[in-house]
């Protein structure tokens, strides 16, 4: 048999009763006649203790990158080499010849760039483990860590950071299969502390993970699933207090996607890889202008594009304007169906009380397609600059993790996919038109996912002008600063200034005001708007572009709560919206009933995945 890699969350080994039961479980497999190699998290809450223990000793202890990481491998350390001697004494208890052996993250091979707290791997180089394997051990790996190529000084890959390296030994070493084990069964359709009804998924496909754990799903750390997917590894999620079978994320790699045999160690192993361009020609796009921004108000917008059977494609929605109690709401949608979805919203204005419908039947979208696009920043910077250098204004973006999605006027595409073909000469450049990518029989929400760690800035009054976007993306990308939903509003005729929104982790908020607050002294916008108290809710599955009634229905079900949603976008199987942060766990709970995601079962318990 082949290689198997595991990895060992916080929760699993928090004791030394937990240790004890995943040394069992490693030998089991071993006696199956398998290879294995082990990663492992920290015990428990020890991470977070160091880092108490750290912010006690110095107010700014994350000040001190280098000896901050070197105190945080510190716990994966212990975990490793109590995991050793459990097995250790499983082997000899059993009578059984082989041994297992602990490695740090440097023993291991794992080559990582010099960023503290969130190095990305550049290449691994594994002999020792390969020598453990061919000896006949085990071979325990403590996860979250890396050495750096150039200062060969300690690192850390960020929370998280254990399933990525599990993730990366597996393809380094060609193992079968990469199993995480976790508290909880595998992936569920949406997190059962809060929907205790939620099913679990027998096989989830690598965009549909990618989406779930970018959105909030805690099962799965959104690197490693991009790890994965680049190099068509299956992931198995199962927990390590049963035996049961879990969830598989797998899926084969298409002719859009990224191939693996284009990492190179120059790049490094986590490099993002940009797989093609694709433009589209066949969109427009309605502008609700002045809508009240209340409960139900984009819901019933929704319900009636879908009661026209019409599809609608990019959605955004941004915070409501300084001062007022209204916003706008934005939408793409097939050429052909622009005159009848005006009529019809026309037909509700007094109801809706909105100022007026903005149509514009010729545009177009350019995309950006890959895999790690939204870890690293800098991409994204790349291609919105490369457009505006091109002289294109950019008028919606919709992000997702593996496709940065620009809509611009028709007479502008040929323009926009030049200066992204010249950024980015090495890929493909693809014609796609309306839907065609996702046209399904019938559409699948596979689950429901959450997220309490964001924040969202608005910067008020940008000057609606080609580069200032880019420059602001290049400015947070500079300093390291991944972004998520990111939603422009439609420009003020008189003043061509716009609103531009984006969500980030709250941890960078300091960081990212501080940067900006450079840019904004030169006029590039006129102030800064921080929201900490939200929370990102978000639909992920195929077929919403090509079936209406989607959106609407998930924006009725926050209406019939009593959510006010706070902003919106989507991508080709996600829609996100922002709530209050009070609001989270309803929203949860009604959207997950509105698709009809509830099972019959008892519910399960769910507790935190450790690192």
């Amino acid at each position: 048999m082949g290689i198997v890699v595991q990895k060992y969350g916080g929760s699993s080994v928090a004791d030394a009763a937990g240790i004890k039961r995943v040394a069992q479980r490693v030998v089991a497999t071993k006696e199956q006649g398998h290879d294995v190699v082990v990663a492992v998290s920290a015990m428990g809450d020890t991470t977070d203790e160091l880092v108490d223990l750290a912010n006690k000793v110095s107010p700014d202890a994350t000040a001190h990158a280098r000896e901050f990481d070197m105190l945080l491998t510190s716990g994966e350390r212990q975990s490793m080499a109590l995991l050793a001697m459990a097995i250790n004494d499983v082997a000899n208890e059993r009578g059984l010849a082989y041994e297992a052996r602990s490695f740090t993250g440097s023993q291991a091979g794992l080559i990582t760039d010099a960023e503290h707290g969130r190095a990305k791997i550049l290449s691994i180089t594994p002999e020792r483990i390969q020598g453990a394997i061919a000896d006949g051990a085990i071979a325990i790996v403590a996860g979250f860590q890396g050495v750096s190529r150039d200062t060969k000084d300690i690192t850390t890959l960020g929370r998280g950071g254990t399933d990525t390296t599990a993730v990366a030994l597996a393809v380094a070493l060609d193992a079968d299969v990469c199993e995480i084990y976790t508290d909880v069964d595998g992936v569920f359709t949406a997190d059962p502390r809060i929907v205790p009804t939620a099913r679990k998924l027998g096989e989830v496909a690598f965009e549909e993970m990618l989406e779930l754990a970018a959105s909030g799903a805690k099962v799965l750390h959104l690197r490693s699933v991009e790890f994965a997917r680049r190099h068509s590894l299956p992931i198995h999620v199962r927990s390590s207090f049963s035996t049961l079978r879990g969830t598989v994320v797998k899926g084969s790699i298409d002719a859009g996607s990224p191939q693996a045999d284009q990492v190179t160690e120059d790049v490094g192993m986590e490099a993002p890889i940009v797989a093609a361009i694709a433009y589209d020609r066949s969109q427009a796009k309605i502008t609700v202008i002045n809508l009240p921004d209340r409960v139900g108000s984009a819901a019933k917008v929704f319900e009636i594009i879908a009661g026209v059977g019409i599809n609608v494609d990019m959605v955004v929605q941004d915070a409501s304007a300084i001062g007022t109690d209204h916003t706008d709401v934005s939408f793409t949608l097939p050429r052909d169906a622009v005159e009848s979805a005006s009529k019809a919203l026309e037909q509700s204005r007094d109801e809706l009380g909105f100022e007026r419908v903005s149509a514009e039947p010729l545009m177009g979208k350019v995309s950006l397609i890959g895999a790690g696009l939204r870890t690293q920043p800098k991409k994204i910077a790349d291609f919105f600059s490369a457009v505006a250098q091109a002289g294109v204004n950019i008028q919606m973006i919709s992000t997702s993790e593996v496709r940065i999605s620009v809509v611009v006027g028709d007479d502008e595409v040929d323009r926009a996919v030049e200066a992204a073909a010249g950024q980015f000469p090495d890929v493909d450049v693809e014609k796609v038109s309306y839907g065609a990518d996702l046209d399904v029989d019938r559409p699948e929400i596979v689950g429901v996912a959450h997220d309490r760690s964001e924040a969202r800035i608005t910067l008020v009054g940008v000057n609606d002008e080609p580069g200032e976007a880019a420059r602001i993306i290049d400015t947070l990308a500079d300093n390291g600063i991944n972004i998520d939903m990111i939603v422009q509003n439609v420009s003020a005729e008189e003043t061509r200034r716009t609103d531009i929104s984006f969500t980030l982790p709250r941890t960078d908020i300091k960081m990212a005001r501080s940067v900006l607050g450079e840019i904004q002294g030169e006029g590039s916008f006129a102030g800064l708007i921080t929201d900490q108290q939200i929370g990102k809710l978000s639909i992920v599955g195929a077929g919403m572009r090509t079936h209406p009634g989607i959106t609407s229905r998930f924006f009725a079900a926050l209406a019939a709560e009593g959510v006010l949603i706070k902003m919106v976008s989507t991508s080709e199987i996600r829609v996100s919206v922002l709530v209050g942060a009070d609001d989270l766990d309803r929203a949860v709970r009604a959207t997950h009933k509105a698709f009809g995601l509830d099972s019959d079962g008892e519910a399960i318990v769910y507790g935190g995945t450790g690192r």
